[in-house]
């Protein structure tokens, strides 16, 4: 249990940071809410979101064939530029469930008093924790890159990439060629 606490813990500490400045993009939060419904443990069971306040990242792992790199590309340069920090998230998400923000100390201190039954206790219809990148964009903002984290215990959860493209002024997934990863428990 408490190396169960120790990597949750370690995933979503991240660097730390004094004067975080405000994910304003608005865009990005475009992004995010094409990309939440698409997330299957948080549709599985949550009534009320809860997302970590502080960004995350992941190391790059999305390698574009030749014939995507000009497309995917830029919005992947991007991504990695942007989350070099973290950013804090505003209530700025359109989406259909209620949500609020989770500081990462204080979900620390939660694992600290009882672990993921704790949180549980305090957060009992969040289906975890749920945690997003900064977005990378291309240029004219067509093209986005995120990852998304959704944690629900010490061996739960599941983090991916999304690549999206905006048609018709709709964020969609790009079906796209290359190398992706992702992890899951």
């Amino acid at each position: 249990m408490l190396a169960e606490i120790v990597l949750a813990f370690a995933f979503f500490a991240g660097p730390t940071q004094a004067a975080m400045s405000a994910y304003e993009e608005a865009t990005a939060y475009e992004v995010y809410a094409a990309i939440l419904p698409l997330d299957p443990l948080r549709v599985a069971h949550a009534k009320s979101l809860v997302f970590r306040r502080e960004t995350t990242s992941f190391q790059m792992c999305l390698r574009p064939d030749k014939e995507f790199e000009t497309k995917v590309g830029p919005a992947i340069a991007n991504y990695v530029e942007l989350n070099k920090k973290q950013w804090a998230l505003e209530a700025r998400l359109s989406i259909d469930s209620s949500y609020q923000f989770l500081e990462t100390s204080k979900f620390g201190a939660l694992l600290d008093k009882g672990g993921w039954d704790e949180y549980y206790r305090q957060y009992p219809e969040s289906g975890g924790l749920i945690a997003l990148s900064a977005v990378g964009f291309n240029g004219d903002k067509t093209i986005a890159v995120v990852w998304i984290v959704n944690s629900c215990g010490g061996t739960c959860g599941v983090g991916t990439f999304h690549v999206l493209e905006k048609v018709d002024g709709k964020w969609q997934p790009l079906k796209w060629k290359g190398s992706s990863c992702a992890w899951a428990s």
